[in-house]
């Protein structure tokens, strides 16, 4: 998207939600809206917000101006998914499975029957009774993944969780897809995950800094939304950036919305190849002596071990610039001046979390942790390097105050058993099969039942035509959710739950800066049969005995003020959760002292007192904890690894020609916002849009605006071309989370068919038909979502995307 349609969406948001109550467009029109609607406060992942109700109907969406400094327009789009037509209205079951016939061959593919709410937890309360007859509480598996629903207290995997807990517990998910490779290797490597942690204020970097590495950073485009509910406001300090004279660089294969706004240098990389370009750079700046030698012997370890690797002595290959030239592309007299530029000057690397999401992946932090400690600038004002800048206004200043926090999952696991947030498909296909994992083996149980909440797997696991096979062999599977999304749609049993404008819930603001407390209050009644997942998990603990452990015999309401009381509001503020709930949020002040913090300062001033939580107190270049693993593809030290599908495998590329990599959306979180108005701004003929060079476009025949299929071994989808000149040659890209629907689903119908299901093209562009479900490697066994080569090519006919129609319901 060019700027000015950017800038022109910008302003638009923020225009249309300061009309009410405002004189810009007259004062008798906001009187007279004001008289005829009720105005009601609420937060999500896109800002805090005010609804605007009418006769039980949404009529307005409004931004909170005073909490939200920069609203998008994604938060205009919440209304029409809270009344959408994908929206589940009945308990429903699979015909097949209510027949008592099982057909798990028709998952996906049958219609379904309505139900009583009493029939349908009969049934899933015996499906959860005959699996653990069979296999225990290990048959059972909680695919309910990440907390990423809604930013509320009431998350729909918590209070799965809850209720596997109170009967002993089920198969459930270790590490994330967020950060599955480098959040598994970081804390041993510095002492902490580092992703989440809070970063250096923005008034130090603005200070201080120099030059910025974006080193596949895009901190205008993700911060747009947030786990918890953004305040928008980095933006503001962004400007500032830019006022300060620091100088940009962009080290990625696209020229991103932040490169663009920063009107950065672009070096344009070959997509995997990160990593040899630092072992480039760090060469470099060994042979040349300009590394900080002083910094390496006073806060590293293992310097000495990673040596003999990178002049070449340990395998015959030294990591010099022209070594790494030859696998990314980048002159090596680039690659020095790169070095130059960073060892020279002040320097802050603001790393990103996609290139930990590929082959090897784990390289990647620990690379960038390796070459920062050889610039020497690590725990400086400005300086060092920082992995969550692009999430949550990275940079915000910290209140130091508690907001309020969520349903806890409670005791009673017995099931010990955690898999890789990415090995589902495995868990599934691979019963008795082991998996290594950190160091440890996992032995895979026999898993008869999946439950999933407040998330759609089939959209954020690779490999989505192996995930459905693998679906099509278990016994029962649940989902709880709000809409038919493409899971649900998999599914013998689908249980609506309340969207959060029907229920009553709390949220913080920011995991950084942490000044909010949001009441997110019901706005109107629950549409159709709909309960909320409290109400529903309840129930079902109801069937076993535990209803009454489960909730404690707390309303709703009673919980959020519980929540509450642990508050620096309650605790600090004296402010009642009565006065609270009538303000709708409660703001707290940020101290003077918050916008000083520099990451890692505390550690360089004294690295005895303060020293890491790591084998040596040290920052790890080597780890003789990770040397004892053995693995083959993951070793003591920051290695160069050559992924198994990248644009340097020559064999491959003559058949698949494009790394294509799956960058966060721009108009949704993941998923969330994709059957809404607001994807018009960018869809292709109802389709993912694939951006392509000009140069690629023509090499393959392809026009601006067309439709085209896309495919490599694993499957093939149809996307909207949208041909710019801010990707390199020889890569393409598709925006992760448009809804799976296959083409021959039919309107009205919109069921999985097709007898080979990795022969049925994905008709709205879902990427994770292409990715692979290849791990990372034996350490972290993570997601690999952008090692992924294909090809593309004229689509032909093609029939509607009905990614967005509920199936066919008997009896609806």
């Amino acid at each position: 998207m060019n700027n000015s349609r950017r800038d022109f969406l910008k302003v638009g948001a923020a225009a249309s939600a300061a009309v009410v109550g405002s004189g810009t467009v007259t004062g008798a029109f906001a009187k007279e809206f004001a008289n005829r609607t009720t105005k009601i406060p609420s937060a999500s992942h896109f800002g805090a917000f005010y609804a605007h109700v009418r006769d039980n109907k949404i009529v307005d969406i409004t931004s909170q101006l005073d909490s939200d400094a920069n609203p998008t327009v994604m938060v205009k789009a919440l209304a029409d998914r809270n009344s959408s037509d994908s929206r589940v209205k009945y308990p429903v079951v699979r015909k097949s499975y209510l027949e008592g016939k099982g057909r798990g061959d028709l998952r996906g593919k049958e219609e379904f029957v309505r139900v009583s709410w009493d029939t349908a937890i009969d049934l899933v309360a015996k499906a959860i009774k005959k699996a653990q007859e069979k296999g225990g509480n290990e048959a059972l598996y909680n695919a309910s993944y990440g907390g990423w629903a809604h930013p509320g207290a009431f998350k729909p995997n918590a209070l799965a969780g809850r209720f596997f807990n109170q009967i002993g517990g089920a198969v459930r998910t270790s590490g994330e897809y967020s950060n599955g490779a480098a959040g598994q290797v970081n804390p041993s490597i510095v002492g902490d995950m580092e992703v989440y942690s809070i970063q250096t204020a923005h008034e130090q970097i603005i200070e201080n800094t120099e030059v910025m590495v974006l080193w596949g950073a895009d901190l205008y485009k993700t911060n747009r939304a947030g786990y918890s509910v953004h305040n928008h406001r980095c933006f503001d300090a962004y400007e500032e950036y830019k006022k300060a004279g620091i100088k940009v660089i962009s080290i990625d294969p696209i020229y991103t919305m932040s490169a663009q706004e920063f009107k950065a240098d672009w070096i344009k990389i070959r997509p995997g190849s990160d990593v040899a370009l630092m072992l480039g750079m760090m060469n470099y700046l060994y042979k040349s002596g300009k590394y900080d030698k002083d910094f390496i012997e006073k806060y590293t370890y293992g310097f000495d071990k990673f040596l003999p690797y990178l002049l070449g002595k340990e395998d015959g290959v030294e990591k010099t610039p022209e070594w790494a030239e030859k696998l990314t592309e980048i002159p090596a007299k680039t690659i020095r001046q790169l070095a130059d530029i960073m060892i020279s000057k002040r320097t802050f690397i603001a790393g990103n979390w996609a290139m930990q999401r590929a082959h090897h992946g784990e390289q990647v932090d620990w690379s960038i942790i390796t070459l920062a400690s050889m610039l020497g600038q690590v725990g400086l004002p400005g300086g060092g390097f920082g992995f969550s800048m692009h999430y949550e206004g990275g940079g915000d200043a910290n209140s130091g105050k508690n907001t309020i926090g969520g349903m806890s999952q409670g005791g009673g696991d017995k099931v010990k058993i955690a898999i890789p947030a990415s090995r589902m498909s495995d868990l599934i296909n691979k019963p008795g099969e082991t998996v290594t994992y950190k160091g440890k083996v996992i032995k895979y149980p026999k898993v008869e039942f999946m439950l999933s909440a407040g998330g759609s797997p089939i959209g954020h696991q690779p490999d989505v035509n192996e995930l459905i096979e693998a679906m099509r062999k278990l016994d029962t599977v649940v989902v709880v959710e709000p809409w038919w999304t493409p899971t649900a749609k998999m599914a013998d049993i689908v249980l609506p739950a309340t969207t959060t404008m029907e229920r009553d819930d709390v949220a913080g603001a920011m995991s950084y800066s942490a000044d909010r407390i949001y009441a997110m209050k019901k706005i109107v009644e629950p549409r159709y049969e709909s309960k909320d997942d409290y109400e529903i998990f309840t129930m079902l603990a109801d069937k076993f005995g535990k209803a009454r452990r489960y909730s404690r015999g707390r309303t709703v309401k009673q919980w959020l003020e519980r929540l509450y009381k642990r508050s620096s509001a309650k605790r600090e503020m004296g402010i009642s959760f009565e006065e609270f709930w009538k303000m709708g949020v409660i703001k707290y002040d940020i101290p003077k002292s918050a916008t000083k913090f520099v990451r890692h300062e505390a550690f360089r001033k004294d690295p005895v007192n303060n020293a890491l939580k790591t084998e040596t107190g040290k920052i790890q270049i080597f780890s003789d904890k990770f040397a004892s693993y053995g693995y083959e593809d993951f070793k003591g030290h920051v290695m160069w690894f050559e992924p198994a599908e990248w644009l340097g495998n020559e064999e491959l590329v003559k058949k698949y020609p494009l790394h294509l990599v799956s960058p966060h959306p721009t108009y949704r979180i993941h998923s969330q916002l994709d059957n809404t108005w607001v994807q018009n701004v960018h869809k292709v003929q109802g389709r993912e849009p694939i951006r392509i060079s000009p140069n690629d476009a023509k090499k393959f025949g392809v026009k601006d605006g067309e439709i085209v299929e896309v495919y490599n071994d694993r499957g093939s989808l149809l996307a909207g071309v949208v041909v710019t000149n801010t990707i390199r040659d020889g890569v393409v890209a598709i925006e992760e989370g448009a809804w799976y629907s296959p083409e021959d689903a039919k309107a009205g119908d919109s069921i999985f068919g097709g007898s080979d299901q990795r022969k049925v093209r994905c008709n709205s562009g879902q990427v994770n038909v292409l990715t692979s479900s290849r791990p990372t490697s034996q350490m972290a066994q993570a997601t690999t979502a952008n090692t992924v080569l294909v090809s593309i090519k004229k689509a032909g006919t093609v029939s509607p995307n009905v990614a967005y129609n509920p199936p066919k319901i008997i009896g609806a």
